[in-house]
């Protein structure tokens, strides 16, 4: 077989794989995570967060955390000091991370903020996962910090963490892109 015809049935053999994979059903495509909405207000000298979010959970991760898996979300929010000649200045960075689990006992599902301990129980998935989908006055930092005539920015991002689940879980759905959801960086100014 000579080089060409060996490297025109590469080709051939790529571009149907490649074209196979497009006319495939996605599974991430029907699967959302992101953020809305996203504001800071200064009260009492503290700035507070307040975030909409929206996602829903893949099958299998709703049929996971019946079955006792626990997930965690992670908000992560970083507070940069824009400079005109250089890079950007990282003043705070905070991790807020919920909990979700089902508390086979009492039939109900339980969100806890694992930043603060407080934990609310719901009947419901769906009631659990729409209590996710709002941060309300959430304090994370002190209007101390900030500087009179720079500018700041805020962002703001969401995660689906995968590696608090149990090992043989992981290496499962290492394969299932639809748990490993993650929003894009959502950034405003500092008003």
């Amino acid at each position: 077989m000579s080089a060409f015809t060996h490297r025109s049935s590469f080709l051939a053999r790529g571009l149907a794989l490649a074209c196979l994979a497009l006319s495939l059903p996605s599974v991430a495509a029907d699967t959302q995570f992101e953020i809305r909405s996203a504001y800071v207000e200064p009260i009492d000298g503290i700035y507070l967060l307040t975030a909409q979010f929206a996602f829903t959970l893949p099958d299998g991760a709703r049929q996971a955390v019946r079955d006792g898996v626990v997930l965690t979300l992670d908000i992560d929010l970083a507070l940069h000091r824009s400079r005109r000649f250089w890079f950007d200045a990282s003043v705070a960075q905070l991790r807020q991370q919920y909990e979700l689990s089902f508390h086979a006992l009492s039939e109900r599902f339980v969100v806890r903020n694992l930043n603060s301990g407080d934990q609310t129980s719901f009947a419901t998935l769906d009631a659990a996962l729409d209590s996710l989908t709002t941060i309300h006055s959430l304090p994370i930092l002190d209007v101390s910090l900030i500087e009179r005539g720079e500018n700041y920015e805020f962002s703001l991002r969401a995660t689906l963490d995968i590696r608090t689940l149990p090992e043989a879980l992981r290496w499962v759905i290492f394969w299932a892109d639809d748990w490993r959801q993650r929003s894009v960086w959502y950034t405003w100014p500092l008003p």
